[in-house]
């Protein structure tokens, strides 16, 4: 009840902002579907593989899929939030920008008014983590830190850990288009950052769907193990 209050006052009444040539306003809904629910095959496809450090390949290849935290009705995490298969909408103004997604009603709000990570967010992680952006020239640029353990960045068993910080680029390239840019920075799981482009359309003839997780889910507990190959 109280997320769903959230999503209805930002939704109704926050405040629009009036922004320059320079910082595009990227209020609506988008959709950021792609073919990146496998990101490990879509980085090969691309011809640049994950940099998987020793224990991060170990732990992809012998995931357990029946263990995904999204059949469970947990928060998919900032990132994947935006490339998986439900819509969000965006509403901003000269000091927040905040996402609603469809995907269990999550929300993102991301700080542009200069607001600091607090000193204590390692000790205290969030499934979105804790956001703050910055506007270079056209683009929003957002840190993330401070996001827990447990999420996956798709939906193919890909981990991190709680040292995980994501930089997003956000680039209104068209009235309908935004490119979407993540990089992923984890010296436990990736030897070295690497990053993954992807276009994020508007959508003008549909409205955000009420998306609950299923209560008293009887099918979970016989999801069985997906044996794994060498990434």
């Amino acid at each position: 009840m109280r997320i769903n209050l959230c999503f209805a006052l930002l939704a109704a009444g926050f405040p629009a902002f009036a922004f320059g040539q320079t910082r595009p306003d990227m209020s609506g809904l988008w959709d950021g579907a792609t073919n990146t629910q496998n990101i490990v095959q879509t980085m090969k496809n691309r011809g640049t593989p994950v940099p998987f450090t020793p224990y991060g390949e170990e732990r992809y290849k012998n995931i357990d899929m029946a263990k995904n935290p999204n059949a469970f009705c947990l928060p998919p995490g900032p990132s994947r939030a935006i490339t998986g298969p439900s819509p969000f909408y965006i509403v901003q103004n000269d000091k927040t920008v905040a996402i609603l997604f469809e995907n269990h009603f999550n929300y993102r709000l991301i700080y542009t008014d200069g607001t600091k990570h607090p000193e204590d967010i390692m000790e205290y992680p969030a499934f979105m983590g804790h956001s703050v952006g910055r506007w270079e020239g056209d683009t929003l640029v957002v840190d993330t830190i401070g996001i827990k353990e447990g999420t996956w960045l798709d939906s193919n068993g890909l981990e991190h850990s709680g040292k995980l910080q994501l930089t997003e680029r956000f680039q209104k390239t068209g009235p309908d288009i935004i490119k979407y840019t993540v990089t992923y920075n984890d010296p436990v799981f990736f030897t070295k950052p690497w990053s993954l482009s992807v276009d994020m359309k508007r959508l003008t003839d549909t409205r955000l769907i009420e998306y609950v997780c299923m209560e008293n889910e009887k099918d979970l507990k016989r999801l069985q193990p997906t044996p794994r190959t060498t990434p």
